[in-house]
């Protein structure tokens, strides 16, 4: 690195080659400082600018001032300051990778970019979306801006474009995703159309492409798009009105598998879900946002549980889509005034939001059963059911009633119709027609007309002793109520 005049390294000949004491340690041992015009004292002059190879950590600059600190207690310096940058370097790393923010330089690049085609509106759009714009795929991160097919790769300071796309403005709200190494963008609205497209970007020809999906297809596409293991589902899905209609809520949920790009529908039973008008959707870290106008609903990722409630009660009603950058799990609304000022409202930090309106979770139930789904239906067959199960055995016992009254023998029909409950055996005799007959042959015909009325009425007839004379029998006639 060439230092700057004035510093105590200016000059060479006023300085020493600096070497730390050796340490044994194999991994964190002083490295040495070279200058250039000290290895080549030929090209070397009293007024040229001495370079000195320095590893680029802060710590050998700090040793630099501190070489006369004694050995045991520089060693020790030596590996707390060593251990302080890796570890300040870990965590500048990891709030780049994670806080998905846009440095000066990047956010500069990408405006200049879609000013062409935005104009004044490039300088008013909120760029930083969470998960809805940064997508890492392996090693890289990748950005997309919901809207703008345009395609930038985040490194370091720069954001280098990949695309040749042009300005389509045709998937706003898209649910932006990766998929077997690939860019991945579903649905979205523009130029007065909702598509159900599903594009992919080839990074070798720098361009998007559709990718063929099958099953039940959604007409459109602009809802929450939540993504658990190989299924996609959209929630939420709006069908939009194009000016000319109020825009509506989809009556079927949806689920994509990405191993075989076949859909699945299912009917959406939950009410809210379907009376809800969505306007917005923000994609955290940990959750999925869909605002509507006086409502919203807060998705949980990690949990699979959701909210709904009413915006001012949660807090979210000052955020829209064209105001609020997205940084980890918090939301962070700015508007620009007349003089393009920036003023911030604000930030409202999800994961706080949930832990305060827990008890209001429910649970995200993404594959509801036939019953779950068509509730109202079920429940009007299962009556239905029950009526015509009660019908059918009323319409059989009457019909049984009605073929016994008709086609009962005459000697059972002058049973039901005697007066009186209970018979002596003659006057059985009497309404068996009978009397006429001795010994024996009445007392076989009685046994076999009783078995046939036994057989014809049930329970029509019964035999009891007599209790004044056991020597005798009652027989009582037990009718049957209509």
């Amino acid at each position: 690195m060439r230092m700057g005049t004035g510093h105590p390294l200016r000059d060479c000949k006023d300085t020493k080659i600096i070497t730390p004491p050796q340490t044994k340690s194999k991994s964190h041992g002083p490295q040495q400082l070279t200058c250039h015009s000290q290895r080549n004292p030929k090209k070397s002059s009293n007024n040229s600018p001495c370079r000195w190879i320095v590893p680029p950590t802060c710590c050998n600059i700090v040793l630099l001032t501190l070489s006369t600190i004694p050995v045991d207690l520089k060693r020790t310096l030596q590996h707390i300051i060593f251990r302080l940058s890796v570890l300040l370097l870990i965590l500048f790393s990891a709030n780049t990778i994670l806080a998905q923010r846009l440095t000066p330089n990047q956010t500069h690049t990408i405006r200049n970019i879609i000013l062409q085609h935005l104009g004044k509106e490039a300088n008013l759009r909120v760029l930083e979306n969470g998960k809805a714009a940064f997508l890492p795929i392996g090693k890289d991160t990748f950005f997309n801006i919901h809207g703008l097919r345009y395609v930038f790769q985040l490194k370091g300071d720069s954001a280098i474009r990949l695309d040749k796309s042009i300005y389509h403005g045709s998937n706003f709200y898209r649910y932006l995703f990766e998929h077997d190494g690939k860019m991945m963008a579903l649905g979205g609205y523009g130029m007065f159309v909702t598509n159900n497209n599903l594009e992919a970007f080839n990074a070798e020809a720098h361009e998007w492409y559709l990718v063929r999906t099958h099953g039940d297809i959604p007409k459109s596409i602009k809802g929450s798009g939540l993504r658990f293991g190989h299924f996609i589902y959209v929630l939420n899905n709006c069908i939009d009105g194009n000016n000319l209609n109020e825009n509506r809520m989809d009556d079927y949920f949806y689920r994509l598998d990405l191993r075989n790009m076949e859909w699945s529908r299912y009917k959406e039973f939950r009410p809210e879900h379907r009376e809800c008008v969505i306007n917005d959707f923000f994609y955290l870290k940990d959750f999925v946002i869909a605002k509507g106008t006086n409502h919203s609903f807060i998705y949980n990722l990690k949990t699979q549980e959701y909210i709904y409630s009413d915006n001012d009660a949660l807090g979210l009603k000052q955020f829209t889509g064209y105001n609020t950058n997205i940084h980890e799990n918090k939301l962070d609304a700015w508007i620009l005034d007349s003089l393009q000022t920036v003023i911030k409202d604000p930030q409202r930090d999800i994961d706080a939001l949930w832990r305060e309106n827990t008890k209001l979770a429910q649970p995200l139930i993404l594959e509801p059963s036939i019953i779950q789904q068509y509730p109202q239906r079920f429940y009007g067959f299962f009556i239905g059911l029950i009526c015509l199960l009660s019908g059918l055995i009323w319409f059989r016992k009457h019909k049984q009633n009605k073929a016994n009254d008709s086609s009962l023998h005459p000697l059972v029909q002058k049973m039901l119709q005697h007066s009186e409950s209970s018979l002596t055996q003659e006057q059985l005799d009497q309404l068996l027609e009978i009397a006429h007959m001795e010994g024996e042959s009445k007392k076989t015909k009685r046994h076999r007309l009783l078995a046939m009325i036994e057989g014809q009425y049930p329970g029509l007839i019964e035999r009891q002793k007599d209790s004044s004379d056991k020597r005798r029998f009652l027989y009582f006639i037990h009718k049957k109520e209509e």
